[in-house]
């Protein structure tokens, strides 16, 4: 097992962050110079995104997979003289599966590569030359074999090295809750890993979701046993998560779920979504239609570090000091009882400033703390090296 730098030069492909900048017909534009690329691979990877921007998942893994038929590492970002070099580990998959770092360091003057493994990743591997690597792969059944390849590769990684295999796994949702199930501070929805016999012996209500899902793919609160037949009926699998349903709504009736990034195991808000649903979706909110929805948000991202950071502080410094990840994003709420309600830890969770100025002009200011957190802490790691 060695680590060895590429010689060659990689040309950099448009990935997601930039793409979505594009109106469609200047993504045909970008089409149409996919067909003139002469690079096999480089070709590939670029209609990987192409197809991942338009939420052609399918396509979009079908090319990747021929693209690392070719290559295994590609440029994101390539600005002229960047003041660091990035090299994110990530796995075969679409952003579901890895954090889409080029969100987080889009206009920062970072040059970022990407290094996609698989579970017979061995031997030698060629990497281009960075100064910091950072593991962008998530935890799921299907991944988990990947990081654990990936963890033989950074106990002798030769730079700065960030997050680690078994962090990941602590994100998975029972070994989350597992984690803080006694915690005066961090509540935790139980979160169990059942097959479908012993899940028809729990009490109502509960939520219930396949194994390895995101963003409300298949996620339901089972109210009655019709229910959980018409469940059963379209989603058969050995096992699922059964989680506790806990109410969080406010006085007013609205659930509001706050996104989070722990940055050098510190918090920096992200967004304040509200709605009237339990299972609460910032773009299924519609922010952009509620004035009132949005100055809630502005004011709580506004304050957050003197107000709801500090009230949660032990709360947060016990979830960084547990993950020990870090970045790691959080999904979470204020719990019935005044704990931090966490939902969900997850180092590829999506975090970005593209909302539209002119309707959120309070969140490109807040996101660019985040940022900028994100690289000072890859500056100084880099720098004590």
């Amino acid at each position: 097992m060695q680590i060895r730098w590429l010689e060659r030069q990689l040309q950099p492909i448009q990935a997601t962050r930039e793409l979505d900048d594009l109106l469609p017909h200047q993504l045909s534009a970008v089409q149409a110079t996919i067909e003139q690329e002469e690079d096999v691979g480089r070709k590939f990877m670029r209609m990987f995104f192409v197809f991942q921007t338009m939420s052609m998942d399918d396509f979009a893994l079908e090319v990747q997979q021929k693209a690392f038929e070719f290559e295994r590492c590609y440029r994101l970002l390539a600005p002229q003289n960047p003041k660091l070099r990035v090299l994110a580990l990530m796995g075969p998959g679409t952003m579901p599966d890895n954090a889409p770092l080029d969100y987080v360091l889009f206009g920062q003057n970072i040059q970022l590569d990407v290094f996609y493994f698989d579970a017979n990743t061995h031997g030698t591997i060629e990497v281009p030359e960075h100064d910091v690597a950072i593991l962008a792969l998530g935890e799921s059944e299907k991944n988990n074999p990947v990081l654990q390849v990936i963890e033989g590769y950074r106990l002798i990684w030769p730079r700065p090295f960030f997050n680690h295999s078994a962090g990941v796994i602590r994100c998975a949702r029972h070994h989350l809750y597992a984690h803080f199930a006694h915690s005066a501070h961090v509540w935790v929805p139980r979160t169990q890993k059942l097959d479908a016999a012993q899940i028809r012996q729990a009490a109502f209500p509960f939520l219930i979701r396949p194994l390895d899902t995101h963003a409300g793919e298949g996620f339901f609160k089972i109210d009655a046993p019709h229910e959980l037949d018409a469940f059963f009926a379209k989603h058969e699998a050995p096992t699922y998560y059964h989680s506790e349903f806990v109410d969080y709504s406010l006085s007013d009736g609205l659930f509001r779920k706050i996104r989070v990034a722990l940055i050098g195991k510190q918090p920096y808000v992200c967004h304040y979504a509200i709605d009237d649903t339990w299972m609460v979706h910032y773009q299924a909110a519609h922010m952009e239609l509620s004035e009132h929805k949005r100055a809630e948000e502005a004011l709580f991202m506004q304050s957050f570090q003197i107000e709801f950071a500090s009230q949660h502080a032990k709360a947060f410094a016990e979830i960084a000091q547990t993950l020990d990840l870090d970045y790691v994003v959080l999904d979470c709420a204020l719990a019935p009882d005044g704990r931090l309600l966490v939902f969900e830890a997850d180092n590829r969770g999506w975090i970005h400033d593209t909302d539209p100025v002119d309707i959120f002009p309070y969140k490109k200011p807040v996101m660019a703390q985040a940022f900028e957190a994100f690289t000072q802490m890859l500056q100084a790691k880099s720098k004590a090296a």
